[in-house]
C-alpha cells in the first residue's frame, strides 16, 4: 500500500524512541479499554514499537479485535497509524485517562535528526477529573485496535475490508468507528479538537476533552445506528 510521507513534522513524527519523561514518578497506567494488538513481539523489527505491531497481519488483528467487540458489546474503534506518529500516542493517551507531561524523541522518516516535543502537561484537579471521566467513557464502550500503516502486512486489506479506503486521505492517524460487520461507520475529525503549539522552542500536542468525548460519543452512536 502506499503511503504518503508528505505530513509535515508538525503535524506527525517518527518516534525512535519511548517516552522518557513524565512529571512527577507515577508510572504510565494500565489500559483501561481492551486495545489491540494485545502484546508487542520484543523481536519485531528494532524492538522498540509500544502500541503497533509492525510485523503482524493487521487484517487478522482486526478480525479478532472485532470478535472482542460484539462479544462484549461495544464498538470497535480503528486507529490506522504508525508508531513514529506523534499524534497517534497523543490519541492513546488522551482516551487512557493521562494528564501529565509526556516527552518523546522523534524524527521524520525524510529527517532523522533526534528532537524532543511535549505533547501534553497538565495535572490541576479539573484536568484529573476530565482524563479519568473519558477513561471510563472509552472503557465502557469501545475496543480499540491499532493497525500499523507503515510496516505490517496486510494494513491496506484492513481499509478495504472496512470500506474506509474512500475516506482515508494518506495522513496519520486515521481514526474511525466501524459496526458490529466491520463496516465503516464514522471518521474522527482531529482538527477540531486539536490542541497544538508549533515552534522551536515550545512545542505542544494535546486535545480538547470536551470535544473528544463529542466525537467518540457521536463514532459510537453512528456504528450502533448503520446496523438494522
Amino acid at each position: 500500500m502506499k503511503i504518503s510521507w508528505r505530513i509535515s513534522v508538525f503535524l506527525a513524527a517518527a518516534v525512535i524512541g519511548s517516552a522518557l519523561a513524565r512529571s512527577g514518578d507515577s508510572p504510565p497506567l494500565a489500559h483501561a479499554y481492551a486495545g489491540f494488538p494485545l502484546e508487542i513481539d520484543s523481536k519485531c523489527r528494532d524492538g522498540k514499537a509500544q502500541i503497533f505491531d509492525e510485523c503482524g497481519d493487521q487484517l487478522a488483528l482486526f478480525k479478532t479485535a472485532l470478535a472482542r467487540a460484539n462479544l462484549e458489546h461495544k464498538v470497535l474503534l480503528v486507529e490506522f497509524g504508525a508508531e513514529w506518529c506523534i499524534w497517534c500516542h497523543v490519541f492513546d493517551a488522551h482516551i487512557n485517562g493521562e494528564h501529565h507531561r509526556f516527552t518523546y524523541t522523534y524524527g521524520t522518516p525524510d529527517e532523522p535528526e533526534s528532537r524532543q516535543t511535549t505533547t501534553f502537561k497538565e495535572g490541576k484537579g479539573a484536568d484529573a477529573r476530565a482524563a479519568n471521566a473519558l477513561r471510563e467513557f472509552v472503557a465502557a464502550n469501545f475496543v480499540i485496535v491499532h493497525i500499523d500503516a507503515a510496516y505490517a502486512p496486510n494494513s491496506d486489506h484492513v481499509l478495504e475490508a472496512s470500506g474506509a479506503s474512500e475516506r482515508y486521505d494518506e495522513t496519520l492517524p486515521f481514526i474511525f468507528s466501524v459496526d458490529q460487520r466491520g463496516k465503516f461507520a464514522q471518521k474522527f475529525m482531529s482538527d477540531a479538537v486539536e490542541k497544538r503549539r508549533d515552534t522551536e522552542s515550545d512545542w505542544y500536542r494535546g486535545y480538547d476533552r470536551a470535544g473528544l468525548l463529542a466525537q467518540l460519543t457521536s463514532m459510537r452512536d453512528a456504528a450502533r445506528a448503520s446496523v438494522p
